[in-house]
């Protein structure tokens, strides 16, 4: 039990550290298609895809 604990501990501690470094680098995640759409290597199909699925988070 003690070993799952420490798992998870250092799992969580390694989550939290990669959040706060995506806040303090200021950057934004990016989707699979680069995000901006703009050096997208993408099908056309997948680009509308992508550029769909982004519109949901917008609310």
């Amino acid at each position: 039990m003690q070993v799952f604990l420490l798992t998870a501990l250092i799992f969580g501690l390694t989550m939290a550290a990669m959040a706060v470094g995506i806040i303090f680098s200021n950057r934004t995640l990016k989707g699979s298609c680069g995000g901006t759409g703009l050096d997208c290597t993408c099908s056309d199909e997948a680009r509308r895809d992508c550029a769909l699925a982004g519109d949901h988070g917008s609310d």
